[in-house]
């Protein structure tokens, strides 16, 4: 069994590895200030009952409005005053659009507002998130420069200071890692939708393959269309480029968006995304086999300790890099529970609904 969990872990290093070498090889990007940019760009936000966490989001819109073509929000049948908080905001700027949507749900929602508009591009992000300063001129700029079918960008918990909101930013930096690291290194398998940009053209071929049967899990399908096809797909590396989001308040809801992670994997078809995803658990489940084993035999506690620094060597550089690293100290505590969170989550992914925007 020693043997086994530690084959296991090896092959885990290799993919590790990789994606520090993808994140080492690839250079921040950096804006020019006399840099033209010669595509046209649109903001899409689809909300939802966000009338408590929308000032964050039009906050940073704000300070960099003009940098923006057009910023539309699409309000999915919302019962709260998020209509009216938004329609306020539009009236001080001409390139802000709000409307009403149709159909129910974010992808309807999505299609909707991509339709109102003729951008070159759109870019993505959601309704409890905020943006940083000079992060739209950014973001266009990189567009400008690189002409990718997808743009990946990244994404971080805001600092709450509090031990369960350190330890999920420091767990949601991890899955930010693999993600840049390898989208870097040619292979992306994971992507978020609060910083994501994308050609309309692409949109246009790509639109029908978003898994209406699942709510969310719009920018992974989207991502693995393109990706079939053999679209073009970049990743934005930049620290003044990450899109920041506020953990879950609490445990239940942690979890409940867990499970809204695991559950939408049944419909993944990308074999590297699949992989990744086998493999980790395997290394988990290891891991779990392995701390028991070691109350009877300490050699078991070696899968634990290989794990804990293979991780270390693409976890850390991203933190420093994320400018994170007051979350280094939590790194030995999460990886002792993170193994059986992450098993219990699959789990229960497979048992049951789960529950988001009050659903």
């Amino acid at each position: 069994m020693l043997f086994v969990s530690l084959a296991i872990v090896s092959i885990y290093a290799v993919f590790i590895l990789t994606c520090l070498v993808g994140w080492l090889r690839n250079r921040s990007f950096t804006c020019n200030s006399v840099q033209k940019t010669d595509i046209t760009l649109s903001l899409i936000v689809c909300c939802k009952n966000e009338e408590k966490r929308l000032s964050g989001l039009l906050a940073s819109i704000e300070g960099q409005i003009k940098a923006i073509d057009e910023v539309i929000f699409a309000s999915d049948h919302s019962t709260d005053s998020t209509e009216s908080i938004l329609n306020a905001f539009a009236r001080q700027y001409s390139n802000i659009t709000v409307f009403a949507t149709e159909g129910n749900g974010k992808k309807n929602a999505l299609r909707e507002a991509i339709a109102k508009t003729d951008s070159d591009y759109i870019l993505c992000t959601d309704a409890d998130c905020i943006l940083p300063d000079g992060y739209l001129n950014r973001v266009k700029q990189f567009l400008s420069s690189r002409l990718p079918d997808l743009m990946i960008g990244a994404v971080k918990y805001t600092d709450d200071g509090s031990t369960f909101g350190r330890l999920q930013a420091l767990d949601f930096a991890s899955l930010a890692a693999t993600t840049a690291g390898a989208a870097l290194a040619g292979c992306p398998i994971m992507c978020n939708g609060a910083n994501l940009a994308f050609g309309r053209d692409v949109w246009e071929k790509a639109k029908g393959d978003l898994v209406d049967d699942e709510r969310s899990g719009d920018d992974m399908f989207l991502m693995h269309s393109i990706k079939k096809s053999g679209g073009t797909i970049s990743f934005l590396k930049s620290p003044e480029a990450f899109v920041e989001t506020a953990p879950a308040r609490t445990l239940a809801d942690f979890l409940e968006q867990r499970k809204r992670w695991a559950s939408k994997s049944r419909h993944y078809t990308d074999p590297h995304t699949i992989a990744v995803a086998i493999l980790v658990a395997l290394v988990n489940v290891s891991v779990i086999i392995s701390i028991a084993a070691a109350f009877c035999d300490v050699r078991f506690l070696s899968v634990f300790v290989l794990k804990l620094i293979i991780d270390c060597c693409l976890l850390i550089p991203f933190l420093f890099f994320s400018r994170q690293r007051h979350l280094v100290k939590f790194i030995l505590p999460l990886s002792i529970i993170y193994p059986f969170y992450t098993i219990l989550t699959v789990i229960l992914s497979t048992c049951g609904r789960y529950r988001w925007k009050n659903q």
